[in-house]
């Protein structure tokens, strides 16, 4: 070993511009930025789902009539990939009884006639608002626009109510709920940006005039 070791400055090798994994992004020209391919497969996307469009609509033309068999069979060129998924089910004679298709399926040929009928939209689920608003509705009927009943632990009540204020971060108390609300939840509470300052229970004749039962005697 040599005496001026210490003298000797070592330093790290610098990476260069070579043909390793580490560098090929730098190897990219610049005229051609790396995501170039990713957009010219983003721009023919339009074009495939026009395609779909164009056939679903020449299928609605066609629904409900007998002579379907000759129109796709005159139509189906096999230049399309549409086209050729369907050619060979044309001179199929069998009908398929068990459902293949999605919930996407927009038509459907009859097992009995053979016709092409379109699909009729099925019972649409509730959505999370018209949930929460048919829950609102079991508990809180508006007399007007300072008058509410609201059904609090199984028993109604006759709430006088007020608008809260502009603030969203002010609380006020709510003598129904016995909380502090701001805007927001009183909204989702009661549909609207007020709060309950006084309440009484109703009568015997103001739960028949209004149609109203409690729960918490309903079994007596």
């Amino acid at each position: 070993m040599r005496a001026d070791m210490h003298k000797v400055i070592v330093e790290r090798p610098r990476w260069g511009g070579g043909r390793e994994r580490h560098n090929r992004r730098a190897n990219i020209p610049l005229r051609r930025p790396p995501n170039a391919r990713v957009h010219a497969c983003r721009a023919h996307r339009p074009q495939v789902f026009r395609r779909k469009s164009r056939a679903a609509a020449s299928l609605a033309a066609l629904a409900s009539r007998p002579s379907v068999g000759r129109h796709l069979q005159r139509r189906l060129l096999g230049h399309q990939t549409q086209q050729r998924s369907a050619q060979p089910h044309q001179g199929s004679s069998e009908v398929q009884v068990a459902k293949i298709g999605g919930n996407w399926a927009c038509f459907y040929v009859h097992p009995r006639s053979g016709l092409l009928w379109e699909v009729l939209p099925g019972p649409r689920s509730p959505s999370w608002r018209e949930r929460e608003a048919q829950k609102r509705a079991e508990a809180c009927r508006w007399l007007n626009e300072e008058t509410a009943l609201l059904k609090l632990n199984g028993c109604w009540f006759e709430c006088e109510m007020r608008p809260l204020p502009a603030d969203e971060r002010m609380r006020t108390y709510d003598s129904a709920s016995r909380m502090l609300l701001n805007r927001r939840e009183a909204e989702r509470r009661y549909a609207k940006p007020v709060i309950c300052v006084g309440k009484g229970q109703l009568s015997r004749e103001e739960l028949k005039r209004f149609g109203l039962t409690n729960s918490a005697f309903a079994e007596a």
